[in-house]
């Protein structure tokens, strides 16, 4: 029954309230009435955009997907629509009433946590171009322990870092036109740095990974014949690179730990990996673009598990768009970057389904848009950045913790 799988995910009931009205300590969440029993309404997330919620079929009688219910939702449609019951769960909408606090990471963010849609210009954002205050269509971004921004300039051949709070960028890799030298690269798409501040640099029209040390003037080739497009290093120091022959390599050991099976779309095969990330047991988080869901390979696996997307390219709640980069914060949620949806989407870990976080505006180049972006990344408070490729930019999004009662 409704109500059974309203008690399995704990979600909150509204009493007595019209639709909308605010129900949780998370702003964003507000009371939903069930098509199915006119007096029973959930306190769930409104965060979510219209077109990402399907029509109920069978003339608004019932909804195909596992785990969703039928919700009054005037604001976006006259008919009933399918709503994910991951999103209506108190960890998501904690109650008013509550007097517990919501679970809290070492990071800070809980799940009510926002971010502010207007974003705020870290690096670039001059128009395209190859002086010091400009990108040209950034593809990578890698974030150290001092805030300090390096960016993978990609049609200026480059690695910029940013200091915070600086006007300018300063070149530390390559930005002697494109080529094959040691001193240059071309068209770089990802950088990551070790803890002696060494750049590991995927080299992408020269088939190859440079290592660059700090201060140095040139690089050398750490991995030649190789179509990389994403770097990731684990805290081991090993590094982990994606590359157009659907697979993930594991260095120094040269592993296949992801993929390798060819083109395909089954649990040991990826289409067209891009960005990588590592957590601290050492799992594997693959962007799988072409498949359009993101992969969890647990160390030593043999197959991957999907856990976002893998429904087709689309904007429901439960698809995703070319995801080119994922993040993972310290509770296990997911901030994925959508290439084709020019927005950022979070899932939470075990999640059928997000919602979007940045990038509600649409493509544009607005304080509150996105085009194209390509990387995410998070900083120590939260805070999100984003390689907002074709407006040739880096964005920073602050969270708001003020629902996550300290």
């Amino acid at each position: 029954s409704i109500r059974h799988q309203l008690d399995l995910i704990e979600a909150q009931q509204c009493q007595n309230a019209s639709s909308y009205t605010q129900c949780s300590l998370n702003p964003f969440c507000g009371c939903l009435q069930l098509a199915t029993n006119s007096s029973l309404s959930i306190c769930a997330s409104l965060h979510l955009t219209c077109s990402s919620l399907a029509a109920c079929a069978n003339n608004n009688q019932m909804c195909y997907q596992p785990n969703y219910v039928r919700v009054k939702h005037e604001k976006c449609h006259k008919s009933p629509l399918c709503y994910p019951l991951d999103l209506a769960s108190q960890i998501i909408c904690p109650s008013i009433r509550t007097t517990t606090t919501p679970s809290i990471s070492e990071d800070g963010i809980c799940a009510s946590a926002t971010w502010n849609q207007n974003g705020i210009t870290v690096a670039g954002g001059n128009g395209q171009g190859s002086e010091l205050n400009q990108l040209d269509y950034p593809l990578g971004l890698f974030r150290n322990e001092d805030d300090a921004i390096y960016v993978a300039d990609s049609f200026n051949h480059r690695i910029v870092k940013w200091l915070p709070r600086m006007s300018t960028g300063q070149i530390v890799a390559g930005g002697k036109y494109e080529g094959n030298s040691n001193e240059q690269l071309n068209d770089p798409s990802s950088v990551v740095i070790d803890k002696n501040g060494t750049m590991f640099i995927c080299d992408r029209n020269n088939k190859r990974v440079q290592q660059w040390f700090q201060n140095a003037n040139s690089g050398q080739t750490l991995i030649s014949n190789i179509s990389c497009w994403g770097l990731a290093m684990d805290s081991e120091g090993s590094l982990y690179i994606s590359s157009d022959d659907n697979r993930v390599t594991k260095w120094p050991s040269d592993q296949v730990v992801a993929g390798g099976q060819g083109t395909g779309n089954g649990l040991n095969q990826l289409s067209k990996p891009n960005g990588l990330f590592v957590d601290r047991n050492q799992s594997l988080f693959i962007a799988d673009s072409e498949n359009h869901r993101i992969m969890k390979w647990p160390m030593n696996a043999k197959e991957g598990i999907v856990i976002a997307g893998g429904n087709g390219f689309g904007n429901a709640s439960n698809q995703l768009k070319r995801p080119l980069a994922v993040t993972v914060d310290q509770m296990g949620t997911m901030y994925i970057v959508e290439y084709d949806g020019d927005r950022v989407t979070r899932w939470f870990q075990g999640a059928q389904s997000g919602f979007i976080v940045i990038g509600e505006g649409g493509r544009g180049n607005g304080a509150n848009q996105l085009n194209d972006p390509t990387d995410v990344t998070l900083d120590p408070q939260g805070n999100l950045y984003v390689a907002d490729y074709a407006n040739s930019r880096i964005q920073r999004f602050n969270i708001d913790k003020s629902s996550c009662m300290k």
